[in-house]
């Protein structure tokens, strides 16, 4: 009888473990499911996904969705976004001026995205109230949003500028009253590009959607973004704002163009133009119907009568004790640039993710079958595909004959654009497949994309560690690809950036861009300056030069020299030009264009590899200069507070944030946050308990 009872209690002591195993497994698997559900959803997928758990802020591109207390959702556009630049020569001064009405009937909080040029310097906020105008002040930037929330808290007007990228910037405007209207102006100043013997400037009108890798992290419940923070991007939140196709977004562009020179052409690919005279060298340029929608970017090119093309371009200025130098020098192709037999590897990689849909996968493919259709059988290439994953078309790079020629122009007629824009591994695949014979190759990277990415300094750490003496040339697709990203890459990879907007383009910048391929470039450029004239310059060194590309750097100088010497090494020996500065008009907004650039070296810096304390003294430089020059940077932000309080205590501030329960668009990439607590680790535990509990039943019984 007691070995049966023995028995009896064996078989059920084991049963019980196996459903308890079987529990836990299941529950693991069942957790891991969520998980993974969690981190990244197709875009199959998220097209009929709804968030319902993640409260976020309906903010567009220059628009602000209000809730009231009734749950009504009031949508409101910009009621005027109107920009001025005013263009002098080689500099740029823009003032972006957005007037907001709160619709509702509550005191309303709101929050807006938008982007502006990558190199802008913003230098000046400004709020204004009725008849009060309220300057923004610099403040270190988490300094700032202590001013802003606590303003917010006493019922003050009060608003903040924060930049989330060099492209991409917030505006939180709090105590907007019931009905009552608001006018945000800021503005800021850039260098005119001189590419290929046109100038151009270029404003962007809207954020692109980004795409976003990594596992979610805890994320704020008012979050101001569609997706949450990841451990591969912290900041997700703050640069994918909502978009709405039924918001209605209008901008007026207007310029007044002096370009030192008489025009031979002013054009504007995207946009339609009207151009009048003011004088003989100022032109008025304004949209041909007044207004326009935020969709996509403006860009005006100007180029100077032939036969006043400048090739050296000099501005200065005076500022207290210090002296400011702006230099531009564009030395002739025939001077420099003449075509070798130098056999090259070129890599090409494609975006084929779903960003590029529609129009752009079209441009990017024809770009690519036109690049490899003009390499010679000298050469080597490769294609590398990526979308969520990457596909090479060759393991390694393979001579360019015609038969490999062939098997690359079906591989990129095969192109779809769907999926996620994992770039990432696709480029450490591009600089990581070298094999023996690549040394004695000019070895070249050309990255195709629009370049809608969130994880820009993974992509910027893996050029610098693995660059060598490879050479990065990015072509941007689309109308609004991410230029600060594909800017970046290829200054890192001492190649060029080329940008592409239309259909109509690609034969004719595509054509341009292999000029610069099959070209040398100068390189190992110096610029020297007398003796005893003390120099800073803002980057701390100047890029490679290609056909067409223009010397570009600014110096603050302890005295303004007499002239300078522009020098560098060619294939056919040392190029060396001697530039006499003269007396320059005093030029404004020359400072302020140095301290951009020496924030944006400084930022390189702060993001290598270094040690935490350097990386602490390299922040507060970072600070100390853009308070001193007064403008926003990753660590600075402009605050403006109205002294007067507007709205009671007793009155409540509706949140910004609100619930969306409309599906995503099939181009969204969708992570939810991690916002549980430790629930399986209480669960195992319970299970464990119950286990215990239930043998000691019966071996009670047993007894």
């Amino acid at each position: 009888m007691n070995y049966i009872k023995s028995v009896r209690t064996f078989v059920i002591g084991f049963g019980s473990l196996i459903t308890f195993v079987l529990s836990i497994a299941v529950l693991i698997l069942l957790y891991s499911g969520v998980v993974m559900a969690n981190i990244s959803f197709s875009d199959k997928n998220a097209e009929a996904l709804s968030i319902t758990t993640n409260p976020i802020n309906e903010v567009g591109t220059g628009s602000i969705i209000y809730k009231g207390k009734d749950n009504t959702e009031f949508t409101q556009s910009s009621l005027e976004t109107r920009v001025d630049m005013h263009i002098t020569g080689i500099t740029n001064r823009v003032r972006v001026e957005q007037k907001f009405t709160n619709p509702s009937n509550d005191w309303t909080e709101g929050v807006y995205v938008f982007p502006l040029p990558e190199d802008s310097a913003i230098d000046h906020f400004t709020m204004y109230i009725g008849d009060r105008i309220i300057d923004g002040q610099i403040k270190e930037r988490k300094e700032a949003r202590k001013i802003y929330n606590k303003a917010k808290k006493e019922g003050k007007k009060t608003a903040i500028i924060e930049q989330q990228r060099p492209n991409i910037f917030t505006t939180s405007v709090a105590n907007i009253a019931p009905g009552d209207s608001i006018k945000i102006v800021l503005e800021y100043q850039q260098a005119v590009l001189i590419k290929d013997e046109l100038f151009s400037i270029r404003f962007p009108m809207t954020v692109g959607s980004r795409y976003i890798p990594g596992a979610p992290i805890s994320t704020p419940y008012d979050s101001t973004g569609m997706l949450p923070n990841t451990h591969r991007v912290i900041d997700a939140t703050q640069i994918t704002p909502p978009k709405s196709k039924h918001v209605d977004r209008p901008v007026s562009i207007n310029i007044n163009l002096k370009a030192g020179f008489n025009t031979e052409s002013i054009q504007s690919f995207y946009h339609d133009i009207k151009v009048d005279r003011v004088d003989k060298l100022t032109k008025s340029i304004k949209l041909a119907n007044g207004t326009t929608q935020a969709n996509r970017d403006f860009v005006l090119e100007w180029k100077a009568q032939k036969d006043l093309q400048p090739d050296v371009a000099v501005f200065t200025q005076n500022k207290g004790k210090d002296n400011y130098l702006m230099l531009m020098v564009t030395p002739a192709k025939s001077e420099l640039f003449k075509k070798t037999n130098t056999p090259r590897e070129v890599i090409f990689v494609i975006d084929s993710s779903g960003s590029m849909g529609g129009g752009s996968i079209i441009q990017a493919k024809s770009a690519l079958y036109k690049a490899i259709q003009r390499l010679k059988p000298t050469d080597r290439f490769n294609i590398i595909d990526f979308d969520s994953t990457f596909k090479p078309l060759f393991y390694n790079a393979m001579p360019a004959i015609k038969m490999n020629i062939n098997y690359g122009s079906r591989f990129v007629n095969s192109l779809d654009a769907d999926g996620g824009t994992e770039a990432l591994g696709a480029i450490n695949y591009a600089l990581e497949s070298r094999d023996y014979r690549s040394s004695d190759y000019l070895r070249q990277i050309v990255f195709i994309t629009d370049g809608r990415v969130g994880n820009e300094q993974e992509v910027f750490k893996a050029i610098r560690e693995n660059m060598h003496d490879d050479r990065m040339f990015t072509i941007g697709i689309g109308s609004t690809p991410n230029s600060y990203l594909m800017k970046k890459m290829a200054e890192l990879g001492r190649g060029t950036f080329t940008f592409i907007g239309s259909t109509s383009e690609v034969e004719d910048k595509m054509g341009k861009l292999f000029d610069k391929l099959e070209s040398p470039a100068l390189t190992n450029i110096n610029i020297d300056f007398p003796v005893g004239v003390e120099t800073e310059q803002a980057y701390g060194f100047i890029s490679d030069l290609y056909a067409g590309e223009t010397i570009s750097a600014v110096f603050k100088l302890n005295v303004l020299p007499g002239s300078l010497i522009v020098s560098g090494n060619t294939v056919d020996g040392v190029y060396s030009k001697n530039i006499d500065i003269g007396k320059n008009n005093n030029t404004s907004g020359i400072d302020v264009l140095w301290a951009r650039s020496k924030i944006e070296g400084l930022m390189d810096k702060y993001y290598s590899n270094m040690s935490l304390v350097d990386r602490d003294k390299t922040k507060l430089e970072i600070i100390s200069l853009a308070l001193n020059y007064h403008l926003v940077s990753k660590f600075t932000s402009l605050v403006a507070v109205d002294v007067t309080p507007v709205r009671k205590q007793d009155q409540q501030l509706v949140k910004k944030a609100v619930s969306s329960k409309k599906a995503l668009n099939k181009n969204t990439s969708i992570s939810t946050p991690q916002t549980a607590t430790s629930s399986m680790f209480w669960m195992l535990l319970g299970l464990f308990i119950m286990f215990i509990a239930y043998l000691t039943r019966f071996s009670s019984k047993d007894a």
